[in-house]
């Protein structure tokens, strides 16, 4: 895995908001997915969700791919420089100066 300088401020500023961290935890556990699946994990419409995850990729902690089926949509996933650990509890993204666990 291609090891990453992460810029604290950028971080901090992203994981600022709760509904952001939900997408991250959703990310790590699920996989890829749509913007369509992930609103139900948001809690929000579908054009709230978009903001967020756009928010996400412009700090470098997502990255997107087409759907191969549908063109139209998109794929988003985490980045392969997010720090993701798999552990019994669950799992933990652990950027050194931080660490985040699911509530």
């Amino acid at each position: 895995m291609p090891m990453a300088v992460w810029s604290e401020d950028l971080i901090f500023s992203a994981l600022a908001d709760p509904v952001r961290r939900k997408l991250l935890f959703a990310l790590a556990r699920g996989g890829p997915q749509p913007a369509s699946k992930l609103k139900a994990v948001a809690g929000r419409r579908l054009d709230a969700t978009l903001k967020q995850l756009v928010t996400l990729r412009a700090a470098g902690l997502l990255v997107t791919t087409p759907d191969p089926q549908d063109g139209r949509r998109m794929f988003y996933a985490l980045a392969p420089t997010v720090p993701v650990a798999k552990t019994e509890t669950g799992v933990v993204i652990d950027f050194g100066f931080c660490r985040l666990r699911p509530a």
